[in-house]
């Protein structure tokens, strides 16, 4: 029996709540010990390859689709072009799902199992709220399929990242002419750190935080938003067999591998316009519509005071954001 007005749910909602709380003990924590010998075994370099991940956590995910527990974070319906099988069983408000998270919580393996893991549901909503029909065609869908993982870099070594504003990964942008039409063409450079997932070998694109740079001759007349700071910056779509792995990063001594957290480095990556998230200078709305989604509910999955989850796991992932 809920405990308070906010806790109370619908009788279709209850059933699903019910279905969730199996599957985590029936089948997601029995499964952790098994992920965790799997990646004991190796060392290095070896915990970042394909051969790394438990085969356990493909077989969770087969699992949660059967039950219904696929993607339960989408807030809305998809475009038409993607399969219907990867909607959610039951669309949720921020509140039920809130204490869906708060299940998942309960086994470090669940969200993703259930698809529902940072940071690709924050990084599926930016897709799916912002992308263009490309976009959404070659990132979204295989990131609802689960087939596929993403990576959103923004936090620098060199800045307090926590005013974004000082964000200083540059995205320069000049104009080209080819075959008698002239293209904007930008160059990206800079340095990303506590990239969260962006070693996962599963992991194929990233969303990027960047400052736009109008230096260039053949676009020095354009100021656009650089005024001001919130206008200043733009999400640019890199598929990540352009970035370059720097070095693992730790937490308490863990790495969180096969998905962990990492520093970047952006050497002279060169984009178009359709690797661009709405267009130039957009890149702080964009980033706040994210977050609006994604926080209210991220901390609660990852916090569920859950005894076997601290005697087990001990302080692992609960300082990952």
């Amino acid at each position: 029996m809920a405990s308070s007005p906010l806790e109370t749910l619908s009788p279709r909602v209850q059933i699903l709540k019910t279905r969730l709380e199996a599957f985590v003990k029936d089948h997601c924590i029995p499964a952790e010990q098994e992920y965790e010998d799997h990646l004991n075994c190796r060392i290095g370099a070896e915990r970042w390859t394909v051969d790394a991940i438990p085969p356990a956590i493909e077989r969770l995910k087969q699992e949660a689709k059967r039950q219904g527990l696929w993607n339960l974070f989408l807030p809305h319906r998809l475009p038409d072009f993607i399969p219907k099988e990867l909607s959610p069983s039951l669309y949720l408000s921020n509140r039920e799902y809130g204490i869906l998270c708060e299940i998942m919580g309960r086994s470090f393996l669940c969200p993703e199992a259930c698809n529902c893991g940072a940071p690709d549901t924050g990084n599926m909503e930016v897709f799916l709220n912002h992308g263009t029909v490309e976009q959404q065609k070659k990132y979204l869908r295989p990131l609802l399929d689960g087939s596929i993982r993403s990576a959103f870099l923004m936090t620098e070594p060199d800045v307090a990242s926590s005013d974004a504003t000082n964000i200083e990964t540059n995205l320069s942008k000049m104009i080209v002419e080819e075959d008698g039409q002239k293209h904007a063409r930008y160059v990206l450079n800079g340095r990303k750190w506590w990239s969260t997932g962006a070693m996962d070998p599963r992991c194929k694109v990233a969303l990027v935080l960047a400052k736009m740079d109008y230096s260039h001759p053949s676009v020095s007349g354009e100021v656009r938003g650089i005024a001001d700071n919130h206008g200043a910056h733009t999400v640019a779509v890199v598929p990540m067999e352009k970035v370059k792995m720097v070095r693992a990063l730790k937490v308490f001594g863990y790495d969180d591998a096969p998905h962990g957290h990492a520093e970047v480095n952006l050497d002279n990556i060169e984009l178009d316009a359709s690797c661009l998230v709405l267009g130039e200078g957009r890149g702080f709305e964009i980033a706040q519509s994210r977050l609006v989604s994604t926080f209210p509910v991220y901390p609660i999955s990852q916090t569920e005071p859950n005894s076997h989850y601290w005697k087990y796991r001990d302080l692992e992932g609960f300082i990952t954001v």
